[in-house]
């Protein structure tokens, strides 16, 4: 077998071989960190495979990147004729160089939006906050219909905003504005109560 291997850059662990060119991530043995692995063959090769492709003829058809190399794959993305050493396999695809760091770039892309603001939970965040602040500090209405009303605006502003593998992004949404709803009443009717009191002391 090669011996090389990938290891997992968080806890250093050697992964397995099945963890290659997958069409869907998975959780490292060691510490259960998601990872996606792109390795070109030569990483999980047998040492006597031969990497030489055979020499194109004239009636063959030719490697894209490499003319004078008989063509034996074709690019699944692309379409482009591929010999042995330029055919990378990809889960149950075929893929070529540019077409697998055009690939990568997409993975990069997806994984920074997943990092960025999940504006689902900071709207239950704030209706959280404003549900606390009105069940301790309901003589003072003032900041839970302030926090509850900037709920109602984020779930209302980004409710469209569906980040891709987010499940319960809608119903964490939802929550979130019916709670902000009912917090601003509920800080309006309280609100309208002591004002009254005031009034009327």
């Amino acid at each position: 077998m090669n011996r090389f291997s990938v290891k997992c850059p968080k806890c250093n662990r050697p992964l397995a071989a099945e963890f290659y060119n997958q069409k869907s991530p998975l959780r490292c043995e060691g510490c259960r960190t998601r990872l996606t692995v792109r390795a070109f063959p030569a990483l999980y090769r047998q040492d006597s495979t031969p990497t030489h492709s055979a020499p194109a003829q004239q009636e063959d058809a030719a490697c894209f990147y490499h003319p004078s190399k008989k063509a034996e794959q074709i690019c699944s993305d692309c379409g482009r004729f591929l010999c042995s050493l330029c055919a990378l396999p990809v889960g149950d695809k075929i893929l070529c160089t540019s077409c697998l760091e055009r690939q990568r770039k997409d993975d990069k892309g997806h994984e920074h939006k997943a990092r960025r603001m999940r504006h689902d939970k900071l709207a239950m965040m704030l209706a959280g906050a404003a549900l606390l602040m009105l069940l301790f500090s309901w003589f003072f209405p003032v900041i839970p219909a302030v926090l509850a009303l900037s709920s109602l605006f984020v779930a209302i502003r980004y409710w469209k905003n569906k980040p891709e593998f987010s499940p319960g992004y809608t119903s964490r949404m939802a929550l979130a504005l019916i709670l902000s709803i009912l917090i601003t009443a509920s800080s309006i009717a309280a609100t309208i109560y002591f004002v009254g009191k005031f009034i009327r002391a």
